[in-house]
């Protein structure tokens, strides 16, 4: 009995909070987007192009030359005479001189640097309520996704859950779990850093100093009157030559090359009915299995100039649901549209799809949408199927939750 009375008080004290502090509720579009950031889109313009380039060919034939054969020859002849005649005496010397060379004394000298590096933690944190009270509403917490979160002045990388709950007795529960993975922590990295550095340091050297001169001397010396007898003739004889018939032609030529875009950017349209989506098991008002029937518009643009994108196009689609059944059943994949489409900056696609089994708010509609240079966007909602239970006569439904019908959008607009 006391741990009854234990929680009513909690569950008062919940409720409270959220009446007092309504800066703790907000509201979010039912439309959600993922598109890859911070990667650029390679678009192969690869093409063959006409070239005209050389080419070197040829050959050789036998030809009859003529060359010049010289039979020129020198007659030696000469005689002694007594008299002065000068003689070139070759000499040098050393002479010292001062001069400069470098003496490198660059070396390695050892430094650091702190970096950043994430290391593994596990640690949760609570806002808005306890780990009781997380514990007692967690069947409504969401996944946000992993996020970078600053907490006590250090930088973590955390799992964020939220639960937005309106139980059917009025009030609201609005709590956030962060559950953190990483930290980043400064650790410091030793390395070794090439110094330049060096003098000029003076020195004496030596250099030859050329003496050289024409000395005068007396004596017997020899007078040289030789002289050339200049003679020759023609000679014929074969040789090989080569005959060049280079020329140019047209070939086609592979040229590789492309451009880096923008990931892609534009509005996406859901259009959905009925509001409340019910399994096959449920007859409409002709007595016809229910269904769904989805729209799909897109429109890209430039995000540059804001005009229709005219090279970014639509060219296919994947579309399915995951439906959460209850009971913990499982997941049941239901498989909408995979396919081609035209291309297209602005379209939409139309589909009809049956559900067999009912699934909760958690389950999601995906819808990827793939463009002809490669990008692609997601966008995804919880799209809930009513069972048996969901049966009401009234759209408001009855007091109890598990009546109530789930779901109710049916238009939506997102942009990305």
């Amino acid at each position: 009995m006391k741990e009854k009375i234990k929680k009513i008080i909690f569950l008062a004290v919940v409720f409270l909070i959220v009446f007092i502090f309504p800066q703790n509720l907000f509201s979010d579009s039912w439309l959600k987007v993922d598109v890859p950031e911070g990667s650029k889109v390679w678009v192969d313009t690869s093409r063959w192009v006409n070239s005209t380039v050389w080419v070197n060919d040829g050959y050789y034939r036998d030809v009859v030359n003529r060359r010049w054969v010289d039979s020129s020859y020198i007659v030696s002849q000469g005689y002694w005479k007594t008299g002065e005649y000068k003689v070139w005496i070759e000499s040098s010397r050393l002479e010292p001189y001062t001069t400069y060379r470098y003496v490198d004394t660059s070396h390695y000298e050892s430094r650091y640097k702190d970096v950043d590096v994430l290391i593994p933690v596990n640690f949760t944190i609570i806002e808005g309520t306890t780990s009781y009270g997380w514990s007692v509403y967690s069947f409504a917490a969401k996944a946000q996704g992993l996020q970078q979160v600053t907490y006590k002045g250090e930088k973590y990388f955390a799992e964020k859950y939220v639960i937005d709950y309106k139980p059917s007795k009025g009030g609201r529960v609005y709590a956030v779990k962060w559950v953190f993975i990483r930290k980043y922590t400064k650790v410091r990295k030793y390395y070794s850093e090439w110094v330049s550095s060096g003098y000029w340091q003076a020195y004496t050297a030596y250099r030859s100093v050329d003496q050289s001169h024409w000395e005068t001397r007396t004596g017997k010396y020899w007078v040289d009157t030789s002289y050339k007898v200049e003679q020759g003739y023609w000679e014929a004889y074969k040789d090989r030559e080569w005959v060049d018939t280079g020329h140019y032609e047209n070939v086609k030529k592979w040229v590789a090359d492309g451009y880096f875009t923008e990931p892609i950017h534009g509005e996406v349209v859901i259009e959905k009915n009925p509001k409340y989506v019910f399994t096959k098991w449920h007859k409409d008002s002709q007595g016809n299995d229910c269904f769904m029937d989805l729209k799909v518009s897109w429109k890209l643009f430039d995000p540059e100039t804001g005009m229709t994108d005219t090279i970014n196009k639509i060219n296919r689609l994947y579309i399915y649901e995951e439906v959460f059944r209850y009971s913990e059943k499982g997941i049941n994949k239901v498989e909408i549209l995979n396919g081609e489409v035209s291309e297209s900056s602005q379209g939409s696609v139309t589909a009809k799809v049956k559900f067999d089994y009912a699934g909760g708010t958690e389950s999601i509609l995906h819808i990827y949408l793939y463009s002809t240079i490669g990008a692609s966007a997601h966008i995804y909602f919880s799209n809930p199927i009513n069972g048996y239970r969901s049966i009401n006569i009234k759209k408001e439904g009855t007091a109890s939750d598990a009546n109530k019908w789930l779901g109710g959008n049916d238009f939506g607009k997102v942009e990305f």
